[in-house]
Parts: C-alpha cells; sequence; structure tokens
C-alpha cells in the first residue's frame, strides 16, 4: 500500500507474474472502512456460527406459500421474515 499526501489517497495492489490489479482509496474512505472492520468481522463470525439455523429455516420455509416462524431456539441475529422474502423471489 502507499499513500499521497498531495493527493490524500491511497492504492493497493496485488500482483503476481501475469496480472496486476489496483485499488485506489480516498483515505477518509480507508480510515472509514478500517473503523468498521472489526464490525464486519464480528457479523460474519455470528452468521457463520448461525448457518446450521439458517439452513434449517430455508429447508422448512422452501415449501411453505406464507412466512413461516422460526423456532424459539434459534438466533437472533438473522432476520427470518426478511430471508423468507429472498427465498420467495428466487422460487
Amino acid at each position: 500500500m502507499s499513500s499521497s499526501s498531495t493527493y490524500k489517497s491511497a492504492v493497493i495492489s496485488l500482483s503476481n507474474k501475469k496480472n496486476k490489479k489496483s485499488i485506489n482509496f480516498k483515505l477518509p474512505e480507508l480510515r472509514h472502512l478500517s473503523y468498521i472492520y472489526f464490525m464486519v468481522q464480528n457479523q460474519l463470525n455470528k452468521y457463520t456460527k448461525d448457518m446450521s439455523d439458517v439452513i434449517n429455516y430455508v429447508l422448512t420455509a422452501i415449501g411453505s406459500a406464507s412466512y413461516v416462524e422460526p423456532p424459539a431456539n434459534t438466533s437472533k441475529n438473522i432476520l427470518y421474515y426478511q430471508l423468507f422474502e429472498e427465498i420467495k423471489t428466487i422460487m
């Protein structure tokens, strides 16, 4: 990563022998991403932990025409009503 104080931007480059890719960020954008990184990481950890609840819910709800209430012992981190609506748009 390199930065330029004149333009207040940062460039992140990834490369191998064949391809070189780079992403340009303004420094305030990069600061914002660094601030929210741990929140996003924690949320992804919760979703990963709750994956079995989601799979069981989807298997139950996929054949239903109306909203299926999730069992009481499922995670409160998942918005099951929204998940049900997404399932219905796909099916």
